[in-house]
């Protein structure tokens, strides 16, 4: 009969921390969020909800805003200067807690306001002249009012989602990235600030037609951006969305056109039915693994869109006012801060379970290692096996105490409190390795673990 051991590793369910192998300081590779500010400054959110998360890049363009003269470029120019004013404030709370911005530019064109098939698009009969006055005009107002070195243009969201955020054709929105990336390097003023691209929804593979297209056209026109982005939204169990095998499809189209490799960023990840600690924490786990930057989806809609932070935060009594300033913390937040302020030291090298369903994030401190696992939207008996614990102190046979946490919130609605402590469990050390149970019968939940550092 096998052991449980045995049995987790035919079956795929165990996970590794090698505390042998280091990987740098923490970088908080996946603290970040699109919108989610409010548009205020000084912002109505206290400084310490940001820092705490250690916060690392916001995103916004004034998406959403439907009053008069908050419309975007479409309507008129004075609705641009509405979207553009929430853009500059959610810029100025990003850099005053040290976060960079991405401007979300296809909200600040007013996408959500262009009528559909039969509205006003750039591009349109071929004619791209109101769209490079709006490029223009953009670039103009940037450079005076931003530290464009810690700015990057987003040029264009989602054109494959359609009706959403494009209505033409593919070949279209090539058009429009290539001018787009062009205009912006020919303006000296804009010399450090980054470009991403090319916002697809869908992953990267071979059969998407718009990667396999826009991919050759960019490297032709040497328009490579600074950033590859990436959206992972899919299904929980799709693996094309899986960033590992998401990041491994790019790699092959970049080498099958001759594409220089860059700095990917996933700027919206998570599905709305991954918003709870269990999959918070297995995104936070592969995006730092493959060292990706990431920016948290988010999924609420109105106000709601400009505050709460992607559904991190809520408010004590009604979450809906948008004014209010009784801010708590929602399912989500209290990882985020164990993740941006308990763990320091230095990144451990780590391997998410076979099955692909529980993933960790490990760090070494001074006092203490300390664990995040998280199985995604799922249950079932899992372990991690921590290795080389010896690199900490322990001896062969030595016993270590293991602390036990768990994140217990499952509503981006509902006020979550700290960590619940779960306990202490002794394990002896074997090979230099201790195997630690995760018993997952609640899919939300996710999981701490921390063991004393001894030297």
């Amino acid at each position: 009969m096998l052991s449980r051991v045995e049995w987790q590793k035919k079956s795929g369910k165990l996970t590794y921390v090698d505390l042998g192998v280091t990987r740098g300081k923490p970088e908080h590779l996946a603290s970040g969020w699109i919108y989610g500010i409010p548009d205020t400054f000084p912002n109505q959110i206290p400084d310490s909800w940001y820092t705490d998360v250690g916060f690392r890049w916001g995103k916004g363009g004034g998406g959403q805003l439907g009053r008069p003269g908050q419309r975007g470029w479409v309507v008129s120019l004075d609705d641009y200067k509405g979207r553009l004013a929430s853009a500059l404030t959610n810029y100025k709370t990003c850099r005053a807690v040290g976060a960079d911005f991405h401007i979300n530019v296809h909200d600040l064109w007013g996408t959500d306001h262009a009528g559909g098939k039969t509205g006003k698009w750039p591009g349109d009969n071929g004619d791209f002249s109101d769209y490079d006055r709006f490029v223009r005009q953009l670039m103009a107002d940037v450079a005076p009012n931003m530290d464009v070195s810690h700015v990057t243009w987003d040029i264009w969201n989602e054109p494959d989602i359609q009706p959403y955020f494009w209505v033409r054709s593919a070949q279209q929105w090539m058009d429009l990235y290539i001018r787009t990336h062009k205009a912006i390097r020919a303006n000296p003023a804009l010399d450090k600030m980054k470009i991403s691209g090319p916002v697809i929804g869908f992953a990267p593979g071979p059969n998407n037609a718009y990667w396999t297209s826009w991919l050759p056209q960019a490297v032709g026109n040497k328009t490579i951006p600074d950033y590859y982005t990436l959206h992972l939204l899919g299904g929980l169990g799709d693996i094309a969305y899986n960033p590992q095998y998401a990041l491994g499809s790019l790699n092959n189209l970049l080498t099958k056109y001759g594409a220089p490799s860059r700095q990917v960023f996933v700027n919206e990840y998570a599905a709305a039915a991954e918003m709870v600690p269990s999959s918070y924490i297995w995104w936070i786990s592969r995006l730092e693994r493959h060292n990706l930057f990431g920016m948290l989806a988010n999924w609420l809609g109105g106000t709601q869109l400009h505050d709460l932070f992607g559904g991190l935060l809520t408010k004590q009594r009604d979450p809906g006012n948008y004014t209010a300033t009784d801010y708590a913390p929602a399912a989500g937040y209290p990882v985020y801060k164990y993740y941006g302020s308990s763990m320091t030291g230095l990144r451990a090298n780590t391997t998410g379970s076979a099955d692909r369903w529980l993933d960790v994030y490990a760090t070494i401190g001074s006092d203490k290692v300390r664990i995040l696992a998280g199985v995604k939207v799922h249950t079932g008996t899992y372990a991690v096996v921590v290795r080389n614990l010896s690199a900490v102190g322990y001896t062969p046979n030595a016993s270590v105490d293991v602390v036990t946490w768990s994140f217990d919130g499952e509503s981006t609605k509902k006020i979550t409190g700290e960590p619940a402590r779960r306990g202490t469990t002794s394990y002896r050390v074997v090979d230099d390795a201790i195997t630690i149970a995760v018993i997952q019968t609640a899919n939300h939940t996710g999981w701490a673990f921390e063991i004393d550092v001894r030297i």
